[in-house]
């Protein structure tokens, strides 16, 4: 059995790699609910190709830090079936997560496939290894890796989708790479090579592994800055262009294409009349009296009236809008949300979430903890603090 060694500085920068390539996947993947599926697929496709890629870069990047005293290489084949696949499976998991409701049981399905993916692919590549030496499993190695793939998987996927914020999205990012890295590694450490007996005499590469890992990491990282740059997500332009007009984003300018047509004329004529008497600013407080909150959608603002509205979830400055439909970013605060409604009765159950006691289906208390369910999402369950029980009880006639 051959000894091993590895480059310490390659071990990192392989670590690196896979971090950014899974803050760049998941970041990507950001703000996909309010596109319509069509508009998805390449956001998607572009997600798939840097998380996939990046996974396949830290493979090769690690692969090129273990010193072995043989000569060894890397069949063409396997190794693009490896890139293939990290592709592909990474894509299959996001397409999980963004075509349907999102809850806990697409978390999982979405996690355990990424984790099998990852798994496949360290296996595939490991096949393409060829020259003076023959890698060999343990048992133990296999089962042990793919525990942590998934596990690992299925804890960033979590952390990264139960709130899509940043700092969120980074946490997700960093438990990723940190997952492939250890899949690969734990691998690894249960991989045994041997001599082969036939030695092949092997031409003296061009670039060093050293070189050729530094130009595959340096690869990964400027493609996935390239996409953040080129797809940024649809929550951020929004944010941009409302910082750029000091949040005077005009409501009249946009289609309300989801308020009957009665009251959508309505709503243009008080809107024009809050225009005449106050200029274009006068609208955000005619707003609060139309009844209807905006959310973007196909990179523009649209309207829910809000009887359509079953929940709304603060997420940092911004807030996301809940209905049958799924999760929807708005412009505006959880305070401004709750002075624009005026009717169907909402109630704050939480600092961070809006009910609308219309949609509620459901009602339990576990201890000092309780939720309120909503009659379109089982899989939501919408928390009530400590200090609001009561008064969420009384709303639903309970006490």
């Amino acid at each position: 059995m051959l000894s091993v060694a590895y480059d310490p500085l390659l071990v990192l920068a392989s670590v690196l790699v896979a971090i950014m390539a899974a803050f760049t996947g998941l970041r990507l993947a950001s703000g996909l609910s309010q596109l319509d599926p069509a508009d998805r697929r390449p956001r998607i496709a572009q997600a798939a190709i840097a998380l996939g890629g990046g996974i396949w870069s830290m493979h090769f990047v690690g692969m090129l830090a273990m010193r072995l005293p043989v000569a060894v290489s890397y069949d063409a084949l396997p190794t693009l079936a490896s890139v293939l696949i990290a592709i592909l499976v990474t894509g299959i998991g996001l397409i999980i997560l963004h075509f349907g409701p999102r809850n806990q049981t697409r978390i999982i399905a979405a996690g355990t496939l990424t984790g099998l993916g990852i798994v496949s692919m360290h296996y595939v590549g490991m096949s393409a290894i060829s020259g003076n030496t023959m890698a060999t499993y343990t048992p133990a190695g296999i089962v042990l890796s793919t525990l942590i793939g998934v596990g690992a998987s299925i804890l960033a996927l979590e952390l990264a989708y139960r709130r899509r914020t940043l700092v969120m999205t980074a946490l997700g990012a960093v438990a990723l790479g940190i997952a492939i890295s250890a899949m690969h590694y734990v691998a690894m450490m249960f991989t045994r090579f041997h001599r082969v007996d036939n030695v092949e005499v092997m031409a003296q590469p061009v670039l060093s592994s050293g070189m050729l890992a530094m130009i595959v990491a340096l690869a990964a990282f400027l493609i996935c800055g390239f996409f953040l740059l080129m797809a940024i997500p649809v929550e951020d332009r929004f944010a941009g262009r409302e910082a750029a007009t000091g949040g005077a984003t005009s409501a009249a300018e946009h289609e309300n294409d989801q308020a009957p047509v009665g009251s959508r004329r309505k709503s243009e004529a008080a809107l024009s009349t809050a225009y005449a008497k106050g200029g274009p600013n006068a609208h955000k407080q005619d707003l609060a009296h139309l009844n209807r909150i905006p959310y973007e959608r196909e990179n523009t603002v649209r309207f829910f009236a809000t009887e359509q509205i079953s929940a709304i979830r603060a997420d940092g400055h911004y807030t996301r809008v809940m209905n049958a439909g799924g999760e929807f970013f708005c412009p505006w605060s959880i305070s401004r949300v709750e002075q624009a409604i005026t009717s169907p009765p909402f109630i704050r159950t939480h600092r961070s979430y809006l009910v609308n006691l219309a949609h509620v289906a459901g009602f339990r208390r576990e201890g000092d903890k309780a939720f309120c369910f909503l009659s379109e999402r089982d899989d939501i369950r919408i928390p009530v603090s400590r200090s609001r029980i009561g008064d969420v009880q009384r709303a639903l006639g309970l006490n």
